[in-house]
């Protein structure tokens, strides 16, 4: 049987989020399962080497039109991808095509899904509501530091969309967000991300603290988790894992806090190292005000038997039961987040009973075998559907 032939397409050849981590991963197994893979990149930014070896071949994307007929591939996995052009060339292929969405890029006009001014968790379709919310004024690059979003060309983009063959979110939320904005419901899966880590932990925590992985953007909540450590009974250290570009601002909030002593930042931080920050903290907080896709930092911490607290939004009650694994909060309220992180905290054997459970949870559900089964029967009914 021949091989089946999948083209991915990306903006970025190299570590720099999520999103890649998950195409590495994920054609790396697809590989080893007899799929034969190629990437197609942005010429712009860094070719990392150690990321191109996921697949047999990697190319920089200059005339896609030409590049598909070339290549031949059985099906074509789109993820970020930007412009209408794209996506009519791909259609204009004659290939089924797919499309993992892992942001609100196609769904809001400030990308990231809450309000300009209220900073409050934003879950409607887009439209004329977009315009009191400042949505369509966002930060330009270069010589222009203001750039204007057009709610029509958003949609018209979002409609040529809807044209490929098929979807791929990870939670139940994204699917729902897809659907309230028009995409059929038909051609969705729904398939949930997965951890990577391989290594086995039951042990409780050595050390003492609690800790925020993610990029250091308002959107991710840093600031009402700090706030909330100024109102916990308990002392207890913070360390914040990520960049971004508010770090500093964050920052001088949290001097401004009295919070020198207690919060740690850490920067970047290079995988094996936050694999020991995951093993040894007692808790992993999310305090979201975006309303995650899915929220991988969350599984990630329950793949190391770690309860999570996090903000009740988007596709994180996916993997997060409230007072099973953990505890939901409502965003942007730093009391109600600091009373659970003093629940949790006065309860150690609690806190280590959730974290066992959440561990089964991922273990049940979240494994890269699940995920592959469920992406792979999905890639063999598309490819089978466009040659009927």
């Amino acid at each position: 049987m021949n091989k089946i032939k999948i083209l991915w397409i990306n903006t970025k050849a190299d570590f720099t989020g999520g999103c890649e981590s998950y195409i590495y991963h994920t054609a790396r197994q697809l590989s080893e399962n007899g799929f034969s893979n190629t990437l197609l990149y942005d010429v712009d930014g860094w070719t990392e080497p150690g990321f191109t070896k996921a697949f047999d071949a990697a190319f920089p994307r200059v005339v896609l039109s030409r590049q598909v007929k070339e290549i031949d591939p059985d099906i074509i996995y789109v993820h970020r991808l930007e412009g209408i052009k794209a996506i009519k060339e791909l259609i204009s292929t004659g290939k089924p095509v797919i499309r993992f969405f892992h942001d609100h890029k196609l769904f809001c006009l400030r990308e990231h899904k809450y309000k300009t001014i209220s900073h409050q968790t934003c879950t409607k379709p887009i439209g004329l509501r977009c315009y009191p919310c400042l949505g369509f004024i966002n930060r330009g690059n270069g010589i222009f530091p203001i750039k204007i979003s057009s709610l029509n060309k958003l949609k018209a983009e979002q409609n040529i969309n809807k044209k490929l063959s098929g979807f791929v979110v990870a939670s139940e939320y994204m699917k729902s967000h897809l659907i309230d904005h028009g995409f059929s419901a038909s051609k969705i899966q729904v398939n949930p991300l997965y951890s990577w880590k391989q290594e086995e932990n039951q042990n409780p925590a050595d050390d003492n603290y609690l800790l925020f992985t993610g990029q250091l953007v308002r959107g991710k909540g840093l600031d009402i988790l700090l706030q909330a450590m100024t109102m916990l009974t308990h002392k207890i250290q913070l360390k914040i894992a990520g960049s971004g570009r508010q770090e500093e601002k964050f920052k001088i909030m949290s001097q401004k806090l009295g919070l020198d002593k207690r919060v740690t930042f850490l920067g970047f931080v290079e995988q094996q190292k936050l694999k020991s920050l995951y093993s040894n903290c007692t808790c992993v907080i999310m305090p979201s005000r975006v309303p995650e896709t899915f929220g991988l930092s969350g599984l990630e911490a329950m793949s190391w038997s770690k309860p999570v607290i996090a903000s009740d939004v988007g596709g994180i009650s996916q993997w997060l039961t409230d007072g099973d694994n953990g505890y939901l909060v409502p965003s942007n309220q730093a009391e109600k987040l600091a009373v659970k992180i003093d629940k949790l905290l006065y309860n150690r054997e609690e806190a280590v009973k959730m974290g066992k459970r959440g561990n089964d949870i991922y273990k049940e559900k979240f494994t890269p075998a699940a995920h592959l089964k469920s992406l792979q029967a999905y890639i063999k009914v598309i490819i089978k559907g466009s040659k009927l």
